[in-house]
C-alpha cells in the first residue's frame, strides 16, 4: 500500500509514485466548469483539476446543452477523442464539408493540420487527448453555410 502524501490544491491526491483523482471530486469540478484539463501544461491557470505533464494534453468535455464550439485546427498536436455519452458531430473544414457523427463509445482522431467545426448534443461527455502538449489552437474562418450548420443539431 502507498503511503500517503497529502492533498495538493485541486484536488490531486499525491501518493507515492501515483496521483489519481476520484470521481466525486471529477464530477463535482464539471459541475462548475464544463471542460476540465486532466493533465497538461497550460499557460492559463486551471482553477480545479490539473496534473503538470509537458508532453501530454487530457482533459473532459461535458455540455449539458447543446453547443457547437469554435471552428479550429491544431498545427502541431494530434487530437483523440473519446464519447463517453451523448453525441457529437463533426465536419472537415478542408474543402469537402465532409461530415461525422460520433456517439458513445466511438473514438476519433484528428491529425496535426486539419481543421474541423464540432457540434454537440445535450449531455454530450468527451475524454480528449492532445499530444504533444499546448494550446495550439488556431481558429479556422467559415463561410456562412456552415455558420447555419452550427447553429442547431439538425
Amino acid at each position: 500500500m502507498a503511503e500517503r502524501l497529502g492533498t495538493a490544491a485541486g484536488g490531486i491526491v499525491m501518493m507515492h509514485k501515483i496521483e489519481y483523482i476520484r470521481n466525486a471530486e471529477l464530477t463535482a469540478a464539471l459541475a462548475q466548469e464544463y471542460r476540465q484539463y486532466l493533465a497538461g501544461h497550460l499557460s492559463r491557470e486551471q482553477p480545479f483539476l490539473k496534473h503538470v505533464d509537458d508532453d501530454i494534453e487530457i482533459g473532459i468535455s461535458h455540455y449539458r446543452v447543446f453547443t457547437a464550439d469554435k471552428p479550429h485546427m491544431h498545427p502541431v498536436a494530434t487530437e483523440h477523442g473519446y464519447v463517453l455519452e451523448g453525441h457529437l458531430r463533426m465536419r472537415l473544414l478542408d474543402g469537402s464539408k465532409e461530415e461525422f457523427q460520433f456517439d458513445a463509445g466511438d473514438f476519433f482522431v484528428l491529425r496535426p493540420g486539419v481543421g474541423y467545426a464540432t457540434k454537440n448534443a445535450e449531455n454530450t461527455k468527451i475524454l480528449f487527448i492532445k499530444s504533444p502538449a499546448g494550446n495550439d489552437k488556431t481558429e479556422v474562418p467559415v463561410d456562412e453555410e456552415t455558420m447555419h450548420w452550427l447553429s442547431s443539431w439538425d
